[in-house]
């Protein structure tokens, strides 16, 4: 049974929270597949790289579709689809990761913080190299992220990131579920 789960939100612990008990409801509701409708402008990589294992860790199949856009680290999110569709007129957003900076911080803190926010870099680039099946290799993903390219559907369909261009439906779903912000 067929089940849908909408995540039309940022990236943040939040959502995902919710989005992780929206998808264990559907699986105890039944669901033998799910649908992921996404629209995200991205938001904290952490949470990002959490919503990723977890889809993956799911003991049915799961279908992402961008409904809208699909930015920055949602795109992370977006590939644990092992079939990933995006509407006609949606978009992709890749561009590099950054994180806002509160206060002060010393040198120690700041070195640490970069190499963590290297090691996302290199993870997002992993995840689209092995997602797509090496369509385009790591410095290729590499280059695509640093120039901040916007991809449509038929890129992205280039690229390996979708699978189908087709417009977003609910004529199979037996229950939808909401993530809301």
């Amino acid at each position: 049974m067929l089940h849908t789960v909408h995540f039309l939100c940022p990236v943040n612990v939040s959502t995902v929270t919710v989005l992780q008990d929206q998808c264990l409801k559907a699986l105890s509701n039944g669901a033998t597949s799910i649908n992921l409708h996404m629209s995200s402008s991205g938001g904290e990589t952490t949470a990002g790289f959490t919503a990723y294992n977890f889809l993956k860790s799911l003991p049915v199949p799961v279908t992402t579709h961008n409904i809208s856009n699909v930015e920055s680290i949602a795109n992370v999110i977006f590939m644990a689809g092992s079939a990933r569709k995006a509407n006609p007129m949606s978009r992709f957003l890749l561009h590099p990761l950054h994180w806002g900076f509160n206060g002060q911080v010393d040198h120690s803190r700041l070195t640490e913080w970069s190499s963590c926010l290297n090691d996302d870099f290199k993870r997002f680039i992993n995840i689209m190299e092995l997602e797509t099946k090496g369509v385009k290799t790591s410095e290729e993903w590499g280059q695509i992220i640093t120039s901040a390219t916007v991809a449509s559907p038929s890129h992205a369909a280039e690229m390996g990131m979708i699978t189908d261009i087709a417009p977003a439906t609910l004529a199979d779903s037996a229950m939808n579920w909401w993530v809301c912000c």
